[in-house]
């Protein structure tokens, strides 16, 4: 790597442009031109330029690349992944990824992987991520850093709840959790993470105890490393535990405390979400007409965010909300937006979610073949992506339309296939 190609790498690792690292003892077209080779800086601009890259003077001097240079992408990409720029932050990740393969550095080789896999869990390419965490697994097993491994685990525990392998999740984040309190000094404020990851996981196997137990684990590490977003999430999280209970008070009065937090602090996408889990929790409570307001404004938050995911989420409760009320053509319509938007976003279980509202619609019409065909799908997807409980809510609705149609044969094998879907519920649980 040539001189300018060296400073150019470090300084966009650092998020300088040309002028910031000019600063006022250099002109930035001088630093155009050492960046493409066309001068040669003196020692002393060379001292100036270490310094504000905040490398060794060594470093831009020797032809081997300095362990600092792939520390600066480690650390630059970390800060775009916190963002939510994926692809910015996988390509710092890559040029780390190259820089440690150079310089034979394992640990930050390890990092790399991680970064690289959690950039693209952010994107949705599960396969590429699972490929690159499982290199950073085995390039991390050896060093014997026990922090470093349970960041690991945890991303392997997120990309597993992503692909609704919750098990498997499971398996991961209890590992995480091992590993992190071994380290020394302790990490509390990574330890809640992982506890509150692994409650979801709970919510989401039906253990809403479990989840609650992890939850309040968590609170204080929080409240110790002073980390409100953290201790909203906290909240949002206990309230679906708490929803699963039934315990509709509590549950209402950590989304409520959430909601107001995040509207103090102006974070509109996780306000949006504690909207839609408000809207979602009267609507369980069978008052869709207080739903729905609070749906169509989590709606309109997805959508000036642009967030597609949470646009798909929040249409499919608000079909359900508004084929509560009768409306049965604009149910139709906000469920087939949801389905589409779904699977442009790929994700198979909302996409599920949404054609079970469309079977309940056919089914008020009275379009049995329809229905049937619906509800048939979405059990055969609930049952691939392991959403037992969903599976069995499908084939227990399945049933019902077939006995409408005068299939009682067929009905009465679905109802059967509902039971075992709740047996196997029963027996995940214990």
């Amino acid at each position: 790597m040539t001189l300018g190609a060296r400073i150019r790498e470090l300084r966009r690792a650092r998020g300088f442009t040309q002028r910031a690292l000019a600063g006022a003892d250099l002109s930035e077209s001088f630093i155009s031109m050492v960046e493409h080779d066309k001068v040669r800086p003196s020692l002393e601009s060379l001292r100036l330029l270490a310094d504000r890259l905040d490398v060794p003077l060594s470093t831009l001097l020797e032809d081997r690349p300095h362990p600092a240079e792939a520390e600066a992408h480690l650390r630059h990409g970390d800060v775009l992944l916190r963002q939510h720029q994926f692809t910015s932050a996988l390509e710092h990740y890559q040029a780390a990824q190259a820089l440690a393969e150079r310089t034979d550095d394992p640990r930050r080789r390890a990092e790399a992987h991680l970064g690289m896999g959690q950039a693209l869990l952010g994107l949705r390419q599960f396969d590429l991520a699972e490929s690159h965490l499982q290199q950073a697994e085995t390039q991390a097993e050896p060093l014997g850093d026990s922090r470093l491994r349970a960041l690991v685990a945890q991303a392997c525990g997120l990309l597993a709840i992503r692909q609704r392998r919750f098990s498997a999740a499971r398996t991961h984040l209890v590992q995480a959790i091992t590993l992190i309190r071994q380290t020394t000094p302790p990490d509390r404020r990574l330890e809640a993470i992982i506890l509150t990851n692994l409650g979801r996981v709970y919510i989401n196997l039906t253990l809403p105890m479990q989840a609650l137990e992890c939850f309040e684990g968590a609170r204080p590490l929080l409240e110790a490393a002073a980390d409100p977003i953290g201790l909203a999430m906290l909240q949002v999280n206990s309230g679906m535990a708490y929803a699963q209970q039934q315990a509709f008070d509590d549950a209402a009065r950590e989304f409520r405390q959430a909601a107001e937090f995040l509207l103090v602090q102006e974070n509109l996408q996780l306000l949006g979400g504690v909207k839609r889990n408000l809207g979602m929790l009267l609507l369980d409570r069978g008052d869709a007409a207080a739903a729905e307001p609070l749906l169509r404004q989590s709606l309109t938050i997805a959508r000036q965010l642009a967030d597609d995911a949470g646009q798909a989420h929040t249409l499919t409760e608000l079909a359900r909300a508004v084929l509560s009320q009768g409306r049965v053509g604009e149910a139709e319509e906000a469920a087939e937006e949801a389905r589409r938007l779904a699977r442009h976003v790929k994700d198979p279980a909302e996409a599920a979610l949404a054609t079970m509202v469309l079977a309940a619609a056919a089914h008020r019409r009275q379009r049995l073949e329809e229905a049937g065909a619906r509800y048939r799908e979405a059990a055969d997807a609930f049952w691939s992506l392991e959403m037992v409980k969903e599976a069995g809510e499908a084939l227990r609705e399945l049933g019902f339309v077939y006995l409408d149609a005068g299939r009682e044969g067929e009905a009465a094998h679905a109802f059967a296939q509902a039971f075992t879907a709740q047996k196997t519920l029963a027996a995940a649980q214990r």
